[in-house]
């Protein structure tokens, strides 16, 4: 079940990387050291870094947010997992997987902005730590294979193996119900977002998901690779040129004909706000505001929204967590979130169902105490401290530096954690003053217990 479910980021990213259209060359600028054209619409992108005892590998399809094709693209790694030609089951794959020392090979599935990103991520032990054993070369080799050369029966998916999968990913859909809490978030990206690609589920609906077919899933398969623009991020220390090589001999004489992506258009500012309430039989109260930022990828000042967000609810020592819950004990939990892609800040909280009016007046006058500029030395040091923090450990795990590099290559960003730190270091009250007056609220969702 695990697999379904995108375990680096969530479902609001905040490492947010290049249209990736063209490959980028400001290597002073970014963590990538290197990077390949392998294919018509696939790159390679190389971190260099000896910090780690393993190296690690992500191969990402990029697709539109669709509807019509969520649940498919999130069956697709899955399902190439189970077995291919070389490896026909389970055993011998997992048996070939500990003869390269214990390879991690896990099947990726999130969203970003327009965009649905899924695909496999590999870890594995460096080459210096293997007795002569070259694990990175057949590690790609193994992806490869289960990539191009899937198990097929009569020319489609094992009927088995589908039917297997498509219980695995209902499963995590419905059990999304069960966290109430997440279900909230979903239930209000889907009301705020209606009508913007924004409010898809990466898995797409249980209903759609029953009507998948070995011969239709297998049809979605092709239709990616021959479709999907593919990213490919290695961090670590390699011979790179020969990965390189690995990749391109396996692309070599494949059709490609890689779709564009359109950019879906950002809401920068709320109209009217919209109310909904949903009762079910929970104990706690789930209340859940939607905001409009007023901020757009593209601008350079997402250092300011997220300076703002860590005084507003982003941190334990932020107005929501010190005020709304501990002072005024409105709150079991009460944070903010912020999508740098979609331009969409997120406050979830979980409370008496008695309290709803209560606790939003509470938490939209923490907002307007940063308006008027009510941010006092103690609150804006230790905002700063937090994100460099977190900023600095993006170089403590390999996944952390792909996610920043990846991410922010969506949204056409060049830079590295520091240069971002650099940035914070200057950031005055009146600019979180400034951010904070563009904010504007949505939606108002509101879960509650049965009326008795």
């Amino acid at each position: 079940m695990e697999k379904y479910i995108n375990a680096e980021i969530g479902a609001f990213t905040f490492f947010d990387v290049a249209h990736f259209y063209p490959v980028r060359h400001e290597m002073e600028n970014t963590m990538i050291t290197k990077s390949f054209n392998i294919a018509n619409g696939v790159e390679l992108h190389y971190i260099e870094t000896e910090k780690f005892k393993t190296n690690y590998f992500s191969f990402n399809f990029l697709a539109p947010l669709s509807r019509k094709k969520v649940h498919f693209n999130a069956m697709i790694p899955p399902i190439l997992m189970r077995a291919c030609q070389k490896y026909p089951n389970q055993a011998l794959i997992n048996k070939r997987l500990q003869y390269l020392y214990s390879v991690d090979i896990d099947a990726k599935n999130t969203s970003f902005g327009e965009h649905q990103i899924f695909g496999m991520r590999v870890n594995m032990l460096n080459d210096k730590y293997t007795q002569g054993t070259d694990v990175t070369h057949e590690t790609v080799d193994l992806l490869l294979e289960m990539i191009f050369n899937p198990y097929l029966v009569n020319g489609e998916f094992d009927s088995e193996f589908c039917e297997g999968e498509k219980t695995s990913l209902i499963d995590v859909i419905e059990a999304e119900v069960n966290n109430k809490g997440q279900y909230a978030v979903k239930r209000l990206m889907s009301e705020m977002c209606k009508d913007e690609v924004f409010g898809i589920s990466k898995m797409g609906e249980v209903e759609d998901v029953k009507k998948i077919t070995p011969k239709s899933l297998y049809k979605a398969y092709k239709y990616a690779l021959k479709s999907y623009k593919i990213q490919i991020y290695f961090v670590g220390k390699t011979n790179i040129d020969a990965v390189a090589e690995q990749f391109k001999a396996r692309f070599a004489g494949l059709e490609r004909a890689p779709i564009d992506i359109d950019e879906a258009p950002i809401k920068l500012t709320a109209n009217e706000v919209k109310e909904v309430t949903d009762v079910e039989k929970v104990n706690q109260g789930k209340l859940v505001l939607g905001f409009r930022t007023g901020y757009h990828y593209k601008e350079n000042e997402y250092h300011l929204l997220q300076l703002f967000n860590e005084v507003f609810g982003g941190s334990p020592t932020a107005k929501l967590f010190l005020n709304v819950r501990e002072k005024m004990s409105l709150c079991y939990y009460c944070r903010s979130i912020i999508n740098q892609k979609n331009g969409i800040m997120i406050v979830s909280s979980g409370i008496e169902s008695g309290n709803k009016e209560i606790a939003k007046d509470a938490i939209l006058a923490q907002l307007e105490a940063i308006k008027n500029g009510d941010i006092t030395d103690e609150e804006l040091l230790n905002a700063k401290k937090s994100i460099k923090n977190g900023f600095l450990s993006v170089y403590d795990g390999a996944e952390s530096l792909e996610a920043w590099a990846f991410y922010r290559g969506l949204c056409g960003i060049s830079t590295t954690p520091d240069k971002e730190i650099a940035k914070i270091e200057n950031t005055t009250v009146e600019d979180i003053q400034r951010i904070a007056k563009r904010i504007t609220l949505d939606t108002v969702y509101f879960l509650t217990g049965e009326e008795k």
